[in-house]
């Protein structure tokens, strides 16, 4: 858990509010994979809910990372290594969805394609929660 410690508040918000969405997700999942959508498995969903929950947690710190390696480097070279950053997280996406495609049968994609898509929401509630923390903090005059 050291990885988590060092990484920002807001990332670290960003991964609470992925769990606490993965959670939900989960038992959202399981109701539809149960009785309304047939054609997946309740195992096979969970566990592409988990290696989506995982990719979208592990693009989190990459990007945290990234932006914090980039800012000691001059703006071109930033540029060029911010780019390439993104590039490879686009292609670690890809490569878990047709993972997931390929081994169909052992993790779900509709499980996978949440847990992915739950990055979204996570950083809009992690927005917000930031600025809940913001306006609790005491003013600096001592108002």
């Amino acid at each position: 858990m050291r990885w988590y410690r060092e990484l920002s508040i807001t990332a670290q918000i960003i991964c609470k509010a992925l769990a606490v969405l993965s959670l939900i997700l989960l038992v959202v999942g399981l109701v539809v994979t149960f009785f309304l959508y047939p054609f997946e498995k309740p195992l096979a969903f969970v566990v592409g809910l988990l290696a989506g929950t995982i990719l979208s947690v592990l693009k989190v710190v990459l990007l945290e990372k990234s932006l914090t390696k980039s800012m000691d480097m001059d703006g071109k070279t930033a540029k060029n290594y911010s780019n390439f950053q993104m590039v490879a997280r686009y292609f670690l996406t890809i490569l878990v969805l047709l993972v997931a495609a390929f081994f169909r049968n052992v993790i779900g994609i509709f499980g996978t394609v949440a847990g992915i898509l739950a990055l979204q929401p996570a950083a809009y509630i992690a927005a917000w929660r930031i600025r809940q923390l913001q306006l609790d903090k005491p003013s600096p005059s001592g108002e």
